[in-house]
C-alpha cells in the first residue's frame, strides 16, 4: 500500500505495511503561541518540545512557519516518543521549509534533532545550525521526508566524531530518507563529515540532493553489516570527498538511477569494504576528481556488478557548486535513461508523479511536467514546462533610517511570455511595517515577474526605530503552487538590516 506524507509529498509503496489512520488529536506550533495553550489550531503551542511531549501513536504535530530553537540540554530537539506501524507520530512543517529547527550551533545542543523514538515522520523543515550534525537516529521505521537540512556540523573542532547531515546508527533498521536536499554540511577540508553516514539496515535514500558537504553524499558504514539499502534517484555532487564510499561489511546494496557528478575524487569508492551482492547499474557519474569508480581501493574485496553507466554531461538547470539546481535542462542524457523503480515508489522530489511504465529519468527530478523522455531530444522552443523559481538576496543588507536599500531578486526558468505571480512567506527576526517594508510604502507576501521579463527585484527600506542599534534579518521563503516550482537553488533567502554605522561598507551583489 501506499505510505504518504502529509499534504501528498513523496509516496512509498511498501508490501505489508497498512495505510496509516491517525487515532490522536492534532497538536499546531507557532512562534506566537504559549506552552500552557491547549495546542489547537487557534490556541498553538510555542514550543514543539511542548507538543511532542503529548505525542501518542497516530498524533501529527503541526509547525507553523517561524524559528524553533527549544531542545532538550545536551541533545537537540529530543524526539524519543514512538508511534505504530499504522499510526506513525508525525512531525510536519505546515509549509515545506516554512518551519525551521535552528540548534545555533549552541555547544550545548548536540545535533539539530536527536531521534531515538520508532515510527516517526519528519517532514518539511529546515534543519540548521546543529553544531555536531543535523539528525541522529537511533530508533526504527522512521521517514526523513522533504526537508532542507544544511549549515550542521560546522564549528571547527579537533574530534574525530563524524559531523554529519543525517546519521543513524548501525542498530536501526527501515528508515526512508526521501525528497531532502542536505547540503553544505560538516567540518571545512574534513574526511569524517558527510551528508548521510548510514550503517542501518532496510534504509532506503530516495529522490534526494547532497550537495557542497565536508566529505561524502553518502557514506555507507558496515560497523555491523549494512543489509539490503536502496539507493534511488539521488543527485551527489560537489562533495568534497565522493559521491558514494562502501566502509566494511556490506550485504545488498542497490543503487540505481542517479547522477553523481564533480566530486572531490570519485563517483563511487571503496575503502577496507567487504560482503557483497553490490549492484550498481544506471547511473549518470561523470567529472569526478579521480575518476568514475574506485572500488578496489584499500584492502576492500566485496563483490559487485556494475551496470550501464553514463559519462556525459547531465545538463543540470546550474551545474556550478555555488548556484547548484538539480533539476534537467532539455537534451540532457539523464532523460528516460533510468529502470523503472514504481514498485518501489512514484513521485520526485517535486512531487511530481513518475510513470508507472517505462523508462524513468536519473536523478531527482523529473523532466519537465511529466518525467517522460521527448521524442525529441531537443523540444521546440514552444513546449510547456512549470516553471522553476528562486530567490536571493541580491542586495543582501538595508540600512535602518536611510535611502541604502536591500534588494530580494525573484527570477524564472522558461516561458516568460506571461506574468507570473510568486507567493511568499517573511520570517526573521525583523517585524514587517515597524522594522522594514517598501519604498512604496506597502510590504507584499507576493509579487508579479512581468510578462517578457526573467526577474523581479523587490526593494526593502528598513525603517527607523527605537531598537536600531540591534542587527535583525528578514527571510523570504518560495510558498507552493501550481503555476511553479520552488527549486532548491534560492529556495530561501534572508537579508540582514543594520544601522548607519554597520551599513557603511555595504556592497552590491552577495
Amino acid at each position: 500500500m501506499i505510505i504518504s506524507a502529509v499534504g501528498g509529498r513523496p509516496s512509498l509503496l511498501f508490501l505489508g505495511v497498512s495505510l496509516f489512520t491517525a487515532q490522536a488529536g492534532d497538536y499546531y506550533v507557532s512562534t506566537q503561541g504559549n506552552d500552557s495553550s491547549p495546542g489547537t489550531s487557534a490556541q498553538p503551542f510555542r514550543t514543539i518540545t511542548r507538543a511532542y511531549s503529548l505525542a501518542t501513536p497516530g498524533s501529527t504535530i503541526i509547525v507553523l512557519p517561524g524559528v524553533y530553537t527549544d531542545y532538550t540540554r545536551n541533545w537537540g530537539l529530543h524526539l524519543g516518543r514512538s508511534g505504530t506501524a499504522a499510526s506513525p507520530i508525525i512531525l510536519k512543517s505546515q509549509i515545506r521549509g516554512g518551519a525551521i529547527i535552528d540548534g545555533q550551533n549552541a555547544a550545548d545542543r548536540n545535533v539539530g534533532i536527536y531521534l531515538d523514538g520508532s515510527y516517526n515522520i519528519i517532514d518539511g523543515f529546515e534543519i540548521r545550525g546543529g553544531p555536531h550534525g543535523g539528525i541522529t537516529i537511533w530508533g526504527n521505521y522512521n521517514q526523513i521526508l522533504n526537508n532542507k537540512i544544511h549549515h550542521n556540523g560546522n564549528p571547527g573542532s579537533a574530534s574525530t566524531l563524524g559531523q554529519d547531515g543525517v546519521y543513524s546508527s548501525e542498530n536501526t533498521r527501515n528508515t526512508v530518507y526521501m525528497g531532502n536536499y542536505i547540503h553544505d554540511n560538516g567540518r571545512a577540508g574534513s574526511n569524517l563529515d558527510h551528508a548521510l553516514y548510514l550503517c542501518g539496515d532496510n534504509e532506503m535514500i530516495i529522490n534526494n540532493v547532497m550537495v557542497r558537504n565536508a566529505a561524502y553524499g553518502l557514506h555507507i558504514a558496515g560497523y555491523e553489516t549494512v543489509s539490503n539499502m536502496k539507493v534511488y534517484n539521488n543527485v551527489m555532487a560537489h562533495n568534497g570527498k565522493s559521491g558514494i564510499i562502501f566502509w566494511m561489511p556490506v550485504s545488498g546494496v542497490d543503487i540505481r538511477n542517479n547522477i553523481i557528478y564533480q566530486n572531490g575524487k570519485f563517483g563511487i569508492e571503496s575503502y577496507d569494504a567487504h560482503g557483497g551482492g553490490v549492484v550498481i547499474d544506471r547511473n549518470l557519474v561523470i567529472g569526478n576528481g579521480l575518476g568514475d569508480y574506485g572500488l578496489a581501493r584499500d584492502g576492500s574485496d566485496f563483490t559487485y556488478t556494475v551496470g550501464a553507466t553514463i559519462s556525459s554531461a547531465p545538463n543540470f538547470v546550474d551545474s556550478t557548486s555555488g548556484g547548484f539546481d538539480a533539476h534537467l535542462s532539455a537534451g540532457s542524457p539523464a532523460i528516460g535513461s533510468g529502470g523503472n523503480l514504481s514498485s518501489t515508489f512514484n513521485t520526485d522530489l517535486d512531487g511530481a508523479t513518475r510513470s508507472a511504465s517505462g523508462a524513468w529519468d536519473l536523478g531527482a527530478y523529473n523532466y519537465g511536467t511529466t518525467g517522460t523522455a521527448p521524442s525529441n531530444p531537443t523540444p521546440p522552443a514552444t513546449a510547456t514546462r512549470t516553471p522553476i523559481v528562486s530567490v536571493r538576496a541580491s542586495d543582501p543588507r538595508a540600512v535602518i533610517g536611510t535611502s541604502n536599500t536591500g534588494t530580494f531578486t525573484f527570477t524564472r526558468t522558461g516561458n516568460t511570455s506571461a506574468p507570473l505571480t510568486v507567493n511568499f512567506f517573511l520570517g526573521g527576526s525583523a517585524t514587517k511595517w515597524i522594522d522594514y517594508r517598501r519604498p512604496e510604502g506597502d510590504m507584499p507576501t507576493s509579487v508579479t515577474i512581468p510578462a517578457g521579463a526573467r526577474a523581479y527585484k523587490l526593494t526593502i527600506m528598513a525603517v527607523a526605530n527605537e531598537t536600531q542599534a540591534q542587527s535583525r534579518t528578514i527571510s523570504v521563503t518560495l510558498l507552493p503552487d501550481a503555476a511553479y516550482t520552488a527549486g532548491v537553488r534560492g529556495h530561501d533567502a534572508t537579508m540582514t538590516i543594520v544601522n548607519k554605522g554597520s551599513g557603511k561598507n555595504k556592497t552590491k551583489g552577495h
